[in-house]
C-alpha cells in the first residue's frame, strides 16, 4: 500500500518529520511536492541491507561513502527526493559539492544505486527507477528482481567494485 500526501507539505523539514513520524515507511517526494510512502517488504529489506553492506565494505576499501534504503538525495529538478535502497559516492564527489548543496537533502544524484525490486513493484518500474538516476548523473545503477534473478545494470562500476548479485538476491 502507498500513502500519498499533497503537494501542500513541501519543506525540507516537514519531509523529515513525516519521514521521522512513519518508522519503517519509504518517504520520497516528487517534483511537484507531492510526498509518497511506502514500507519496504520484510523480504526485501535483507535484500536491500546485504546490497548497502556490499557497498559499505567497498567504502571501506576505497573511500566514499555507502547509503542505506533511508537516506534522501534530492535529485531535481524541481522538488523531487528519492531513497535508493543503497547507494554509494566518492570522496572526490562529497568533496567537491557545494556547501549549499549540503543541505538535509543532498542535492545530487548518487554515482552508484542499487534498487531491489519488492513482490509490489513491477520490475519495469524498477528498470525507470535506475534509468532516472542515470540521467540525473549516476554513473552505474542496478535494478535487481530477487524473484526472477533478473539483474539489469547501467552505466560502468567504479574501479574495484564486484557486487555479489547472488548473495544479495539469496540474503
Amino acid at each position: 500500500m502507498m500513502i500519498t500526501i499533497p503537494p501542500s507539505v513541501t519543506s525540507d523539514d516537514d519531509l523529515v518529520r513525516i519521514g521521522e513520524a512513519n518508522q519503517g515507511y519509504r518517504v520520497e517526494r516528487e517534483e511537484d511536492g507531492t510526498i509518497t510512502m511506502s514500507p519496504t517488504h520484510t523480504k526485501t529489506g535483507s535484500k536491500s541491507g546485504e546490497a548497502y553492506g556490499q557497498l559499505w565494505l567497498y567504502a571501506k576499501a576505497v573511500g566514499g561513502k555507502a547509503y542505506d534504503s533511508s537516506t534522501g538525495f534530492a535529485i531535481g529538478p524541481g522538488k523531487k527526493v528519492r531513497s535508493p535502497d543503497a547507494s554509494w559516492n566518492s570522496k572526490a564527489t562529497i568533496d567537491a559539492l557545494p556547501e549549499d548543496a549540503k543541505q538535509k537533502f543532498w542535492r545530487m544524484s548518487p554515482e552508484v544505486v542499487i534498487e531491489v525490486n519488492s513482490d509490489s513493484d513491477d520490475f519495469d518500474d524498477t528498470r525507470k527507477r535506475i534509468k532516472r538516476f542515470r540521467e540525473r548523473g549516476t554513473t552505474y545503477a542496478v535494478a535487481i528482481d530477487p524473484d526472477t534473478r533478473r539483474v539489469e545494470q547501467l552505466g560502468t562500476p567504479p574501479p574495484g567494485l564486484h557486487l555479489d548479485f547472488d548473495a544479495i538476491i539469496d540474503a
